[in-house]
């Protein structure tokens, strides 16, 4: 029998596609919620995330262990380093991940699925899963609320009607009951060493904002590479091998060079600080 599951799950506008799936489809050990941190809400969000907390107080009515991870949605840096620190402190006791993506913003589904690709590991499992409702409320609401611009509209019965709908959402969530779960491991990918990750916190720390054209901005050449991470690491790394390893990290992309003449200059991707980031603690 597998191993009681961890989930972690994105605050919405959602009921039954946070909690069905907990019990029809899993065993549950304890839930993270990614909440919105109200200290860096945006005020026109305010209605919205007024609602999400009418949810977030139904939803912690189940009886499971749940944790609230304060994170803020619209930061991508801020959202992918706490899901992957989640994850990853998880994998290591040996826990089975979920990753509910169903509800999340744009934003925050891209994050998670890149910090659970990132934490992939042939001994741990961590999972993606999306549920599909049986009936989404989003298109008869904008319909519904569109006859209200029709020449002669029965206003009345289409007040009734919109009432109607939002006793459903009230209930629900934007989309209720769960007709399909689909479930998808991450693809695995390249694995970042240890001492490549020493590189890119080397990097990161001599760099500037990526695009900047000031040389202050760069490791000015693989000899200075070397200097740097021998310090850091307080063993010297032959020459070649940071030749190899800087290699691999531009093919993952998380590096990019210029050649200055006879010198090589470096400097992290977007993507490689996000990297150097989720080590850097």
């Amino acid at each position: 029998m597998t191993k009681p599951g961890v989930h972690i799950i994105p605050a919405g506008l959602e009921y039954d596609r946070v909690i069905k799936p907990l019990f029809k489809d899993f065993t549950v050990q304890k839930a993270y919620l990614l909440v919105q941190n109200p200290k860096s809400d945006k005020g026109y969000y305010k209605h919205q995330t007024d609602v999400v907390n009418s949810f977030l107080k139904e939803i912690k009515r189940v009886p499971i262990e749940w944790e609230d991870c304060y994170i803020d949605l619209y930061d991508f840096n801020s959202t992918f380093k706490t899901a992957y620190k989640l994850i990853e402190k998880e994998v290591k006791k040996g826990n089975p991940v979920y990753v509910n993506i169903s509800s999340a913003p744009r934003m925050v589904q891209v994050a998670l699925i890149m910090a659970s690709f990132l934490n992939r590991r042939e001994d741990a499992i961590v999972e993606l899963y999306y549920i599909e409702p049986e009936k989404y409320y989003e298109g008869e609401l904008v319909n519904t609320v569109f006859k209200l611009l029709e020449r002669n509209a029965d206003e009345k019965q289409i007040i009734k009607n919109l009432k109607g709908i939002a006793q459903e959402i009230k209930e629900h969530g934007m989309a209720s009951g769960e007709a399909t779960l689909h479930k998808f491991p991450p693809f695995p990918i390249a694995k970042v060493t240890d001492i490549e990750y020493d590189m890119l916190k080397v990097i990161k720390e001599k760099t500037v904002e990526h695009g900047s054209n000031n040389g202050n901005g760069y490791i000015e050449s693989i000899k200075e590479l070397k200097e740097l991470l021998d310090r850091s690491r307080g063993s010297e790394t032959p020459r070649s091998n940071v030749k190899y390893y800087l290699d691999n990290l531009q093919e993952m992309g998380l590096i990019e060079t210029e050649r200055n003449k006879k010198e090589l200059k470096i400097c992290l991707t977007v993507v490689g600080k996000i990297f150097a980031d989720t080590k850097s603690n």
